[in-house]
């Protein structure tokens, strides 16, 4: 992990948003905001403030009824989100490969497959990452009011 981009790992201290944002600072925090008031109004997913331990330390995880949407890691000047892609999302992902980033190209061609399929952890910097995340994220599940 880069140090560059520490993660909140504290597990005995739960952090408050007021925390959160001072981690992200001004630019992450833009994007953090703009992630969290897509998720707020296209998915029916409650945050969930956990501690993912020591190696990935607070996490807004997005689940419903057993489903996990998305985690989103907030960090120091960035955050990172993690999407699992099942094996339809993956043939998705890459019938539209060339719309995402380089960055987001390379996360996926060496994203490790698991049993429930690629796990992509992406971290956003600026707004072509966010435009992804949320790609990614609309390729996991069609929001409210999307067609399929």
């Amino acid at each position: 992990m880069n140090s560059k981009y520490t993660r909140l790992l504290d597990g005995k201290r739960r952090p408050t948003e007021k925390a959160v944002m001072a981690a992200l600072g001004t630019r992450a925090g833009v994007l953090w905001k703009q992630l969290r008031a897509f998720l707020k109004v296209n998915y029916d997913f409650k945050p969930e403030l956990i501690f993912g331990g020591q190696k990935y330390g607070w996490c807004y995880r997005y689940r419903r009824k057993g489903k996990t949407l998305c985690g989103l890691f907030p960090e120091a000047k960035a955050f990172t989100v993690i999407v699992v892609l099942g094996k339809k999302e993956i043939a998705q992902f890459e019938e539209c490969i060339s719309d995402f980033n380089e960055g987001t190209r390379m996360i996926f061609k060496s994203a490790r497959y698991y049993h429930d399929g690629k796990w992509l952890y992406k971290r956003v910097l600026n707004k072509s990452d966010l435009r992804d995340v949320i790609s990614l994220i609309r390729i996991k599940r069609k929001g409210k009011g999307t067609q399929s």
